[in-house]
């Protein structure tokens, strides 16, 4: 029964570690059949001076009058660039917090580099793929497509601008187009925030009864680690008020996603990084996805309907680092787009980030903080982890009647069960009880592992020695290009100590080498601060089994001091006295009495 009771904890914990993963990493990756430009449930667009539910302030009116300029030059057919003549422009906005070139080709992102955060090949993470450019417009107007990417815009601005502190700045574009559709772009840009603004404005659209769509679009994050998990690079929207996920992986070259529905906002991320469009006071009616296999990216393109020949929207954009809190703040749920495991481990998830970032600010060590965090969630579970190494130790202590049932009745299994049952039933012991502790772990242990890889407080963060990053494997060495990472080792020899410990049986050998086997694989290329947390809270089993089963001897070695069916000696009686008598009238009491029987 041990045996067993061993295998199905294996298979409970695998079903439970890849179950979650294989159905996690196919959320929301199914294509929808209603076409993309449905209108269904859209509310009528008010565009507003500022982010709803939190977020920038605004800088600008945002309204249609304003946004308009007289063209370049003459158009030209749509799709050729207007102002083929002139070069293309790069302006460079410099921020404490991120570097980002604009290029007057489509009004354009080309490069957006945060400060604060090193790619592993050198440089600072870029959330703009190689030779893409972000927030192109394209604008669907009746059967034709203008793609505003290849508009020259014109700016009247300077190459090189610095933010000042506490101040806002904002670039201007416009364009037309051959068939005179006019559009302008302002971005209005704060230093101290990875959020901006972004105006756009449309006009010139006369043919009554067109369609009347603005796309827009960000070409992906590339991963700022080799070592990034597919899983967790994609894209991912709020439609009708549910999150669903693009990942990579199940995206093939030259297929296209689509989500159509209300649409709150859509992003594409990487494992640490993310860049997020909110159309403010609106919402999506639609976004297509595409991968970039090259790139290691997946990038989207997300519709509003606009009415009118002329009409203005405001879009929100956050282009930063998964932070949950800077996330929550530009409002309308947008920190969901953070991958934090399903709803029902979600509160549990936030709640420990929450505490992983409270407790960092009294002890500035992660890895430290994580140890604390196994210590605490060893007392929590002590009482009950202790009372299933007693069931265990119960369990050893009745193999000895168990075998001999399986030598009686070990043809009739029928009976066997019953017979084994009605042991367990006399004797109190539960056979699957030192299986729930481990069970009731899994919650932490799974909301511990999505905490670890998809934020980004742990990206980069330090220990001791060679644990230099806590949200990756510790490799110390390679072998033959096998890394080497120690703390698995450590975690599967602490987990044989432990089934060393709870059975000898030598029919068990082969159940109890397999565990610590199967765990150090499954760990082996986890993040270092998950597997720190799961090596502390082993040890601390091992020390905890150690002084149930110390006790357990002591009290068996008590019992087998006072002989089988024999009452344990009861001390001497003392002396009767009688009370208030003293000592003198008791001792003449004694020598009459012994002349007595002399006579």
């Amino acid at each position: 029964m041990d045996e067993r009771r061993a295998l199905l904890a294996v298979v409970l914990i695998f079903l439970v570690l890849f179950g979650y993963n294989f159905i996690a990493s196919r959320t929301g990756q199914k294509p929808v059949a209603e076409p993309v430009d449905s209108t269904e449930g859209v509310a009528e667009r008010a565009v507003p001076d500022t982010v709803s539910e939190g977020g920038l302030s605004a800088v600008g009116s945002g309204s249609a009058e304003r946004v308009f300029a007289a063209p370049v030059e003459e158009p030209g057919a749509d799709g050729e660039v207007t102002g083929a003549g002139l070069p293309e422009r790069a302006i460079v906005v410099e921020s404490p917090l991120w570097v980002a070139t604009f290029s007057t080709r489509g009004a354009s992102v080309t490069s957006w580099r945060l400060l604060g955060y090193e790619a592993a090949g050198g440089g600072y993470v870029d959330l703009v793929p190689p030779d893409k450019r972000g927030l192109e417009l394209d604008v669907r107007y009746g059967p034709s497509v203008i793609e505003t990417g290849r508009l020259d815009f014109r700016y009247d601005g300077p190459n090189h601008l610095t933010l000042v502190e506490g101040g806002a700045s904002s670039l201007k574009f416009d364009a037309v187009s051959s068939s005179g559709v006019q559009v302008s772009k302002e971005y209005i840009l704060s230093p101290d925030a990875y959020a901006f603004r972004l105006l756009v404005g449309v006009g010139g659209l006369v043919e009554p009864g067109a369609r009347r769509e603005v796309w827009i679009g960000w070409p992906g994050v590339v991963p700022s680690e080799k070592r990034e998990d597919d899983n967790a690079i994609g894209t991912v929207a709020l439609v009708d008020g549910k999150v669903a996920r693009t990942r990579l992986r199940g995206l093939k070259d030259e297929d296209v996603e689509r989500e159509s529905g209300v649409i709150d906002w859509v992003a594409s991320q990487s494992q640490y990084f993310v860049t997020a469009v909110m159309p403010e006071g609106d919402s999506f009616i639609g976004v297509e996805t595409t991968g970039d296999a090259e790139n290691r990216a997946a990038a989207f393109t997300a519709g509003l309907r606009v009415e009118g020949e002329a009409a203005a929207t405001a879009f929100a954009v956050y282009a930063g680092p998964q932070d949950y809190h800077a996330l929550r703040e530009m409002g309308r749920h947008l920190d969901r787009a953070i991958d934090l495991g399903w709803t029902i481990f979600r509160p549990l998830s936030v709640f420990m980030l929450v505490a992983l970032r409270w407790a960092y600010r009294l002890i500035p060590n992660y890895g430290v903080v994580i140890i604390l965090f196994s210590i605490i969630t060893k007392l929590l579970f002590y009482r009950l982890t202790h009372k299933s190494f007693t069931e265990m130790k119960r369990m050893q202590d009745l193999q000895p009647k168990l075998q001999a049932l399986k030598e009686k009745l070990g043809s009739d299994r029928e009976a066997l069960a019953r017979a084994q049952m009605e042991l367990y039933k006399k004797e109190g012991v539960n056979p699957m009880g030192s299986c729930l502790p481990m069970l009731l772990q899994m919650p932490v242990f799974i909301a511990l592992y999505q905490v670890l890889r998809t934020t980004i407080e742990l990206r980069g963060a330090p220990f001791a020695l060679w644990i230099t990053d806590l949200s990756m494997p510790d490799t110390v060495a390679f072998i033959a290009g096998f890394p080497i990472h120690v703390l698995p080792l450590l975690m599967g020899a602490a987990m044989l100590a432990q089934q060393r410990m709870s059975s000898k049986d030598p029919s068990q050998a082969i159940v109890n080498n397999l565990m610590p086997i199967v765990f150090t694989a499954l760990f082996y290329n986890f993040a270092s601060g998950l597997v720190l947390y799961w090596l502390v809270n082993t040890v601390l089993s091992v020390a905890q089994q150690f002084y149930v089963q110390r006790g357990s001897t002591a009290a068996r070695t008590a019992d087998a001091a006072t002989p089988d069916g024999a009452p344990a000696p009861s001390p001497p009686a003392p002396p009767m006295s009688v009370p208030n008598e003293s000592p003198r009238a008791g001792g003449a009491r004694a020598v009459q009495g012994r002349r007595r029987r002399r006579k």
